[in-house]
């Protein structure tokens, strides 16, 4: 079988708009960021994100969305003042953040739970890129489910190259390690996976926040 040949772009603006068209088209892409390379796709597209979780393979996790910004968070995501003050502190950077949506996205994301991850990375080639795309995209790593991530464009082509439309080639990324992610609920703030943010400086910056009405007891 002949292996059709991954798309490299660069990370000059017409290449960043190049990829942005073939996620709009509903393609997946693979780009670097703050942590490892991640696979983006529109997430309000249901067969993309098929396409996307056969790219993975079996996957239970919800996918993370990727902003552009705290305020796109707020349109897509209920943000307390614990939320708030996490985002402020730590976005754009290697934080994601699980919360309640403020609107409907495709079970193929959600895997049925009533909350969405969601973070604004600290990269300004994925930051165009989601500008580009309208404001969000996934942003899962770049892997086969139970894989290391890949760290660079060469190892998107070599472990995932005939199964991606395209890859933007950032160089290596600058963390081996996924985001910190949190849960922010009403009993209090869960750390759920453990990565670069350490849960010390989460939990200092939860202590500067007052109690707040939005705050279920």
């Amino acid at each position: 079988m002949v292996r059709v040949a991954l798309e490299v772009l660069c990370t000059r603006p017409g290449d960043i708009e190049r990829a942005a068209r073939v996620v709009r088209a509903g393609g997946i892409v693979a780009f670097p960021t703050d942590t490892v390379y991640g696979l983006g796709c529109d997430p309000h597209n249901p067969k993309a994100l098929s396409k996307l979780l056969s790219v993975k393979g079996r996957r239970e996790k919800p996918l993370p969305i990727l902003v552009a910004s705290q305020e796109s968070a707020d349109q897509i995501t209920v943000m307390d003042s614990r939320a708030r003050a996490l985002a402020s502190r730590f976005w754009p950077g290697p934080l994601t953040i699980v919360l309640k949506p403020r609107v409907h996205f495709p079970r193929s994301l959600t895997m049925g739970r009533k909350t969405i991850a969601v973070r604004c990375p600290g990269n300004r080639i994925t930051l165009r890129l989601i500008r580009k795309c309208g404001g969000f995209l996934t942003g899962t790593s770049a892997n086969l489910t139970g894989h290391p991530p890949c760290t660079s464009a060469r190892m998107v082509d070599r472990f995932l190259g005939d199964r991606v439309d395209a890859v933007v080639d950032g160089g290596r990324s600058p963390r081996r390690l996924a985001s910190t992610v949190v849960r922010v609920h009403s009993r209090g703030v869960t750390i759920l996976r453990k990565g670069p943010i350490r849960a010390g400086q989460v939990e200092r910056t939860l202590q500067a926040v007052p109690p707040s009405r939005d705050r279920r007891p």
